[in-house]
């Protein structure tokens, strides 16, 4: 029984052929299972490979599946639990702050679906001694004993000043502050000055003064120096929140001066209010206590009139008084350029040029990517408008669309604007032009009839265009916005709503004009990754949007954590310097 066992066949003297086959067969057999276990002894011998190099590698790796570390290196372990591997492993968002979970989750999501596009995500990490640290995680997609799993990774930061020779070291040391990092006083002047000289090219920038509130009473519980521990927390916390085109710097004591360049002054207002929450939730711990602050932010935009360095810190340190004296914990914004005699003498510049630029053909269209968050294949562009003044330079429609309103001047802006866009279209492979219209398109009753004659002029799809007005313009102008976008829609176009959920009722304007799409205005990207009030917000509209077949746009997306939480909130598509800067369209006006 024990010798039968090992038996495969039976074979007889009498058919040598079978003979012949049976051992060609047991042969073959003999050696594909050599070969698999050759490849089987490999395969563990790689792992085992793989697991030693993860675990002498100074950089952290984890695997994760559906949510769980599945496999970690000690590196990983040390930086999230001071113990063992296997106490790294469990569910992924334990090792994570609670305000970038959700950035998280959602680039879990996309990277699972391939949409990920290999950018660091920045992350706040739950450390073991309870506190967080900021970290960047890069996301590929991977395989773990044969099942898709998702490779995290914390690179490690080369050593301070490794790179760097004695003469940058020294000159950063008298440049910055040893205690926040920041710019010193005169090095921020400089740079402010820099920027003052240099016109901006598109969206906003302010100047903005930070102070603590009540700090004198932490100072004196603690002493001077370790009060300084807690300045050094308050920068890392704003350092947090700061894109790499802000400048930071400690103007003096207590104060912190910062530069911020958003696509609007309502980005940066924004970003203010998002900076008071964060500090103020924050828990400051120095000399074995444990503070909570709040602090003032004034404001002062960087704009007409305030092209000397002066009057610019005069204003941010007015608006920061201002804070002070109504009970600090707040942003204010100090207007510069309400002043009716300035806007008299900038629109009589103004006019005179928009007029010309209009005659001579001095205005030229840019325009920005819109990426599809779902996968789509589609080609969209959002249009923006540039003029080219009398010098050859390049001026930005946010310095001179207030002076076209107020003159009456928005009207053949926009025609122009159209009639370059259609050009555009039947010129360039182009599934959808998104095309900007002011309110007195709205109220120009002949419009929809001149797109129509201009549409067939150039023999270009309808549908290839979305016009979009501003979600202010269609509140305030309900019925006009409800009738252009039908009879546009009625054409075979597209319509839509930018800067959308900001205003009283958002809602209503999706309950009450056709659309295809709703952009949602940049300020709300501004912390949102951080922000769960904001998400909730968010997700509110979306759910809006889709019960009515709308479809979404995130617009000023400038980095990978808010493109993450819009990808989970289930956000259609978005837009902003984080894809892209804006590429210029070269158009002829036409008519």
């Amino acid at each position: 029984d024990r010798d039968r066992a090992y038996l495969h066949d039976l074979v007889s003297t009498a058919y040598p052929e079978r003979i012949l086959a049976v051992c060609e067969r047991e042969l073959r057999a003999f050696r594909l299972e050599r070969a698999l276990n050759e490849t089987l002894n490999a395969a563990t011998s790689y792992k085992k490979q793989l697991k030693s190099f993860l675990s002498a590698s100074a950089d952290a790796f984890a695997q994760v599946q559906e949510g769980i570390i599945v496999e970690a290196n000690q590196a990983w372990a040390d930086l999230f639990t001071d113990a063992d591997v296997d106490s790294a492993l469990g569910p992924v968002m334990d090792f994570v702050a609670a305000g970038s979970q959700a950035a998280l989750k959602g680039a879990l999501l996309a990277c699972s679906k391939n949409k990920w596009d290999g950018k660091p995500l920045r992350l706040e990490a739950a450390l073991p001694s309870g506190k967080s640290a900021p970290v960047e995680l890069m996301l590929e997609r991977s395989t773990h004993d044969g099942d898709p799993a998702i490779r995290l990774s914390i690179l490690r930061q080369p050593d301070a000043g490794s790179e760097q020779g004695p003469e940058s070291i020294v000159e950063q040391v008298l440049r910055t502050d040893a205690v926040t990092g920041f710019y010193l006083r005169q090095q921020f002047i400089e740079l402010l000055t820099d920027k003052l000289d240099h016109r901006n090219q598109g969206g906003a920038r302010a100047l903005v003064f930070v102070r603590p509130d009540r700090f004198g009473e932490i100072e004196g519980a603690v002493g001077p120096m370790a009060s300084e521990d807690i300045i050094g927390q308050i920068a890392e916390s704003l350092g947090h929140l700061m894109s790499d085109a802000d400048i930071a710097g400690r103007f003096g004591g207590t104060i912190f001066a910062l530069v911020l360049e958003r696509g609007s002054l309502r980005d940066i207002e924004a970003w203010a209010e998002n900076a008071l929450t964060r500090i103020g939730e924050h828990v400051f711990e120095v000399a074995e206590r444990s503070f909570s602050l709040t602090c003032t932010f004034g404001l002062a935009e960087l704009g007409e009139g305030t092209d000397r360095v002066e009057d610019l810190i005069r204003n941010a340190d007015k608006a920061l008084q201002r804070g002070r004296q109504e009970g600090g914990n707040r942003a204010v914004l100090e207007e510069t350029t309400d002043a009716s005699t300035r806007i008299k003498r900038v629109d009589a510049l103004w006019t005179r040029q928009i007029k010309s630029a209009l005659v001579e053909s001095r205005f030229k269209l840019m325009h920005l990517n819109i990426a599809s968050l779902s996968g789509k294949a589609v080609r969209m562009y959002d249009s923006y408008l540039r003029m080219i003044d009398e010098q050859g330079d390049e001026v930005a429609a946010t310095d001179f669309m207030g002076t076209a309103e107020r003159n009456n001047l928005l009207r053949p802006i926009d025609r122009w604007v159209v009639d370059a866009s259609i050009s555009y279209c039947r010129a360039h492979a182009c599934d959808l032009l998104l095309v900007k219209l002011s309110h007195e398109s709205l109220l120009d009753t002949s419009l929809h009839t001149w797109i129509r004659e201009q549409l067939k002029r150039d023999g270009v799809k309808p549908a290839s265009l979305c016009f979009q007005v501003s979600e202010d313009d269609a509140s305030h102008y309900l019925k006009q916005t409800q009738a252009t976008a039908e009879a546009l829609r009625r054409l075979g176009c597209r319509f839509a709503i930018e800067h959308f959920g900001i205003g009283r009722d958002p809602l209503k304007i999706l309950a009450n004009i056709p659309l295809d799409f709703v952009k949602f205005d940049g300020s709300l990207m501004q912390g949102l990754a951080s922000n769960n009030l904001i998400q909730e917000r968010l997700r509110g509209f979306v759910s809006g949007a889709k019960r009515n077949g709308i479809e979404t746009i995130a617009a000023r997306v400038e980095n990978a954590n808010t493109m993450a939480v819009l990808f989970q909130l289930g956000v259609d598509y978005m837009q902003g310097h984080y894809l892209q800067e804006p590429a210029e369209v070269v158009l002829e006006a036409v008519g």
